[in-house]
């Protein structure tokens, strides 16, 4: 290739390269202009939207603070004129004459022809209704109705100071607003509309018509902004006709309130703008501007970049005005409509200049003392504070300043205030002054007080709970956790963060935990859950309790109950171990009473046949010690079943009426020979306000007051005295408290011993040297009998003076009147005769016993009665006997060999001769469950051993007489 040909083709290349440049800083061009046209053309549409949203601002702003303030005005005329009519029908010289001045009422609704529909005057018995219609025609009528009485909900209700004249205007809000909105021109594109009761009406013909609606987020938003007593600015869609436009729209609303009208919510102007028009004009010419101008394009390229920074810096600052403006604005709506707050205005010096009227309802003060006011006079505390953190904003060429302190009120009472101020400026930047807003949040500052406090102490009960508390979302999501000792987890609380229960909790501790946790979800219910884990340190027992915390969280609170858990396990194995000693010791008394009373049933039986015969007086004497040895092992006996009843808590009341002074009488007789003994006097003193009947447990009665006097018996000195005292208290109608008292000037007991002396199987008195015997078991089974009958036994003791017991017990009333077995008198006794009584009652008996000494006993008894029975060794023999022969009456002892007497009872109620035959129990178990058992299986009385003669003679006649009743 030669040089000149290299030469021309790089030359070519170089030209192809540059054309290229060319073309492609054309197209650069062009993209740059069509892009700066662009730019240019959104900045001027979003200027003119933004001062048509000014203008609209301004245009609403004068149109419901111009309504509001007519509505205003006319409320006052109404008054004035109320008050003018008053005055001229008040002439003293004259009766009162109802005369109206309809001149004024004719001015009246010529000035509010647009608001007033008709207007009822009332003075004294005159009442006139006056309108003005269309034309101009004023018309006058007598209206049916009084004021008071009219049902009227846009109404303005006055009356006169003295009350005498009273007016009624019904106001046409549709006409009023329709009519006054026409004089605000908005231009073409634009509607008017009226938030009224909650809607939304477009104002045609005089009247609220034509419904608007908004898309629902739009009116969500404008309806709680003018509930709040805000004013806004919104863009949206509107419906009107039932169609929803397709362009955005301009919203503008300002709200106020008719406070004297009946509304449900407050009024607001709204008035509305098609987006889309505002800038429609502006598309068109710009359009054409372009085309003609792109040909000056490289020179106006400077001018438009310039041009539209600068715009676009103005539109930034505009924006930022305005959105500080309408800040500044709803502030001031909200604390002036919703709170306590007044306004005031300072200089450049910080002089306050001006104040409004609420300073009296904050602060107490009137305006005009307030302004007289230093900052130091109205801030009670932190005033250099708030000097400095002023200045400083100010010299920060800060727009807002807030501060928050105390105040004083013209009262002295400090309250709690939130300043709030906007810091105005000059051109040059030097501070020009300031408005400020103070708002009396006292009431909000104690609760926040309150609040803090109580966060406090719940911080406080947390800090010194023992549980582990987690919370979690629905789905068992760990979101937070308040641990006291991470020894008590699986693992550390922070790992668990994130996960799911289901994945720290495995097993079955698990699956049981998440199925009261979605219990929980479900139903909204607390559910609770023990659970055991085995940790680092071992097994532990947690109860668990799932709950919700709110719609979106759960919350979990454990607490380690491993201690409770084994003191239960421990608790209960004690219980088992105490009822199987329990029905042990129930055994062992149950065999020890047979084992005793058996033995003594023939003893005493035998005795008291011993008695009938013919014996020396040393005889009688020996018998006499054996009889009362045998009674004395008895009521050991007694003592010991009866303190295991009470223990047991199977010992029941079983009231009875009864005549109380016969039976004290009897129970001090049985003392008459210990007493005799000792030289002892016993007296007994019964208040007359005792009633002579009387319901108690009869026994239970005797047995305290045998145990008590008894012990009055033995630790008494020779020749002492015992008086028993009983005394009636009646409570409420019914009811009665028996106050009883034994006293003695016996030995004494020592007040060290005093504790002592009522529990079981002990002596307060000197018993180690012998000279005082018994169980100790006397004074318990009283305590406890007494307590059973709703009392309480107390104790004065002093050694070596005397003793007295006393207790009280619940009883009631009867009036009936009874018939008591006689009591034979002090010092009498009662002989029995019971020889050949066979012959009135004749008996075939049988006696079912398998004790020797006992069988004995019947044996003799019987026979002396006149009687021939049959015997039997034991059950078997005894249904052996009833196969062969009718009997009227058995005898059954229980514990036998071979078959018991429960048993035998049973077989012999199925055999055709035990059907009708009396079978009487004799059996030497005491205890209740016993004789119920025996009389539910077909026996027909229950006598215990030992039993007495007269038990045996009483049931044989008892028998004879039912026997002679079934066989007529």
């Amino acid at each position: 290739m030669t040089k000149k040909h290299a030469n021309k083709v790089g030359k070519n290349r170089r030209e192809a390269k540059r054309f290229w440049w060319l073309i492609g800083l054309s197209i650069g061009a062009i993209l740059f202009t069509v892009s700066l046209a662009f730019l240019f053309y959104r900045s001027l549409s979003e200027n003119l939207v933004e001062n048509r949203k000014v203008f609209l601002n301004k245009q609403v702003e004068l149109a419901a603070n111009e309504a509001q303030r007519n509505l205003n005005n006319l409320y006052e005329d109404l008054i004035f004129y109320a008050n003018t009519q008053e005055r001229s029908g008040n002439n003293l010289d004259l009766p009162p004459e109802p005369i109206l001045d309809e001149a004024r009422i004719r001015r009246l609704l010529n000035n509010y022809i647009n608001l007033i529909d008709t207007l009822i005057v009332e003075k004294g018995e005159l009442r006139k209704a006056y309108r003005v219609s269309e034309a101009n025609y004023f018309s006058i009528t007598e209206p049916g109705r009084s004021i008071d009485s009219d049902s009227c909900r846009f109404c303005f209700r006055v009356k006169s100071d003295k009350g005498n004249v009273a007016l009624l205007a019904k106001l046409n809000l549709g006409r009023y607003f329709s009519r006054h909105l026409v004089n605000y021109y908005l231009g073409p594109n634009t509607t008017k509309l009226v938030y009224f009761e909650e809607n939304f009406f477009q104002l045609v013909d005089d009247a609220m018509q034509k419904p608007v609606s908004l898309e629902p987020r739009l009116r969500e938003t404008v309806e709680r902004e003018v509930r709040g007593g805000l004013r806004g600015q919104y863009e949206g869609l509107l419906e009107v006709s039932g169609e929803l436009g397709s362009q955005e729209s301009l919203l503008i609303q300002y709200p106020f309130t008719l406070f004297r009208l009946d509304l449900k919510s407050p009024i607001a102007f709204v008035f509305t703008q098609d987006k889309s028009t505002v800038v429609s004009g502006l598309f068109a010419n710009y359009f054409y501007l372009f085309l003609s101008l792109f040909a000056l394009l490289l020179l106006v390229v400077f001018f438009l970049s310039k041009y539209f920074r600068v715009t676009s810096e103005n539109n930034q600052l505009l924006e930022k005005k305005s959105r500080d403006l309408d800040q500044l604005l709803k502030q001031q709506t909200m604390l002036l409509q919703q709170s306590r707050g007044f306004i005031y205005y300072q200089n450049e010096h910080l002089s306050l200049y001006q104040v409004s009227d609420n300073v009296t309802e904050v602060l107490g003060y009137s305006p005009k003392e307030f302004l007289s006011l230093s900052v130091e006079e109205w801030m009670s505390e932190d005033t250099g504070a708030f000097l400095a953190t002023k200045k400083d904003a100010i010299a920060a060429k800060e727009d807002f300043y807030y501060y928050e302190s105390n105040s004083n009120q013209k009262q002295g009472n400090p309250i709690r205030v939130k300043i709030f101020e906007k810091l105005i400026y000059d051109a040059e930047g030097g501070f020009s002054g300031a408005v400020g807003i103070c708002t009396d949040i006292n009431d909000k500052y104690i609760a926040d007080q309150e609040l803090i406090r109580s966060e406090n102490r719940l911080r406080s009960v947390l800090n010194s709970l023992p549980d582990t508390i987690f919370i979690y979302n629905n789905k068992g999501d760990f979101l937070d956790y308040y641990v006291h000792n991470d020894e008590l987890l699986l693992e550390p609380p922070q790992n668990a963060l994130g996960k799911n229960l289901s994945e720290m909790l495995t097993g079955e501790s698990g699956e049981r935990a998440m199925r009261a946790f979605k219990r929980s979800v479900m139903t909204g219910k607390m559910q609770t859950e023990e659970l055991d884990l085995l940790l680092e340190v071992g097994r532990r027992y947690f109860e668990v309790r799932f709950f919700k915390l709110d719609d979106k969280r759960m919350m979990s609170v454990a607490r380690d109950i491993t201690g409770p858990k084994l003191w239960e396990k421990g608790l209960r194995e004690a219980k088992e171990a105490a009822e199987i000693a329990n029905k042990e010791k129930s055994n062992f008394l149950a065999n020890m009473s047979h084992e005793i009373r058996t033995p003594l049933n023939g003893l005493l039986g035998i005795t008291g046949l011993l008695n009938k015969t013919s014996l020396t007086e040393e005889q009688h004497e020996l018998l006499s010690i054996i009889g009362d040895s045998g009674e004395s092992l008895l009521h050991i006996v007694n003592d010991i079943l009866d303190y295991s009843k009470i223990e047991a808590g199977k010992m029941e009341l079983n009231p009875m009426l009864f005549k109380l002074k016969p039976e004290m009488e009897r129970i001090i007789n049985v003392f008459s020979g210990m007493a005799q003994e000792k030289s002892l006097s016993i007296r007994l003193h019964i208040d007359e306000s005792l009633p002579e009947v009387v319901v108690l447990d009869k026994e239970k009665l005797t047995q305290i007051f045998f145990n008590i006097i008894g012990n009055a018996v033995k630790y008494s000195k020779k020749n002492g005295e015992i008086s028993v005292f009983l005394k009636g208290e009646k409570l409420f109608s019914n009811n009665l408290i028996l106050h009883c008292a034994v006293e003695d000037n016996g030995v004494g007991i020592d007040q060290d011993k005093l504790p002592e002396l009522l529990k079981p199987f002990t002596q307060a008195g000197a018993a180690s040297n012998g000279e005082y015997k018994g169980t100790g078991l006397g004074l318990a089974i009283a305590n406890k009998l007494i307590e059973l009958m709703g009392g309480v036994l107390q104790v004065e003791s002093e050694l070596g003076v005397g003793s007295t017991f006393s207790f009280t017990l619940i009883s009631y009333i009867n009036g009936k009147e009874i018939e008591t077995d006689s009591v034979a008198p002090a010092g009498v006794k009662e002989t029995l005769r019971f020889e050949n009584i066979s012959a009135d009652y004749p008996l075939d008996l049988l006696i079912v016993e398998d004790n020797e000494i006992n069988l004995k006993f019947m044996g003799m008894l019987l026979g002396q009665m006149g009687y021939e029975p049959d015997v039997a060794l034991n059950g078997i023999e005894a249904i052996a006997c009833v196969e062969q022969k009718k009997y009227d009456l058995i005898f059954m002892d229980n514990q036998m060999p071979g078959m018991n007497g429960m048993d035998a009872t049973k077989a012999i109620r199925t055999m055709p001769n035990g059907k009708s035959v009396t079978i009487v129990g004799l059996s030497a178990s005491v205890f209740k469950e016993d004789v119920e058992h025996a009389l539910s299986i077909g026996m027909n009385e229950y006598l215990t051993k030992p039993v007495k003669i007269q038990q045996i003679v009483n049931t044989i006649k008892s028998c004879a007489l039912m026997t002679t009743k079934a066989t007529r």
